[in-house]
Order: structure tokens, then C-alpha cells, then sequence
């Protein structure tokens, strides 16, 4: 009984995890994409990964012996406090300054 709660909050906090790493690694290589390419990778990244999400959440609910309210309890908890550390992280890399004329 203990097993499955701890399996759950795990898996959702995995999952949160995961999902913010592949966010760090697609604006990490947006930033460094040419001008003209930054919003393509962008929400490229983000359907991406909203559908690996939302694919790999479904898949664990269904076949895995989960409580679904600790699942996914951890999972929104950990994806908040990413998607924090994520806008901090954005407003605190700035584009290098163009050479002055």
C-alpha cells in the first residue's frame, strides 16, 4: 500500500523533472538558434513536449498501479516549481549586447 504511494509521487516527480530538463535543453537551444529560428524551436519544444508529457502521464495511469491523485499531485507540484525556475532563468540570460557603431 505504502509501495504504491511512494511509486507514484516518484513517478510524477520524475516525469515533472524530465519534462524540465528537455525545457532547459530547447531554450538553451533556442537562445543560441539564429534570430529567425528562436520562436520556431520555442513552441516547437513546447508541443513536443506537452505531448511527451501528456502521453507518457496517460500511459503510467493506465497501465501502472498508481494513485492517480499523488501522481499527479507531484507531478503538477514539481512542474510548477520548474516552470518558476525556468521564467527566472529566462529573464536572468540576456542576448549579448550587438557591437557598438
Amino acid at each position: 500500500m505504502a509501495a504504491e504511494l511512494w511509486l507514484s509521487i516518484g513517478l510524477g516527480a520524475g516525469i515533472g523533472l524530465l519534462y524540465g530538463g528537455a525545457s532547459y535543453l530547447t531554450y538553451r537551444r533556442a537562445l543560441s538558434a539564429p534570430k529567425h529560428r528562436f520562436l520556431l524551436l520555442v513552441w516547437g519544444g513546447l508541443v513536443v513536449r506537452l505531448f511527451a508529457a501528456l502521453s507518457a502521464i496517460t500511459l503510467i495511469v493506465i497501465l501502472a498501479p498508481v494513485r492517480v491523485p499523488a501522481f499527479v499531485g507531484a507531478f503538477f507540484g514539481v512542474f510548477v516549481v520548474v516552470l518558476v525556475v525556468e521564467i527566472y532563468v529566462l529573464h536572468r540570460t540576456r542576448p549579448p549586447k550587438p557591437p557598438e557603431t
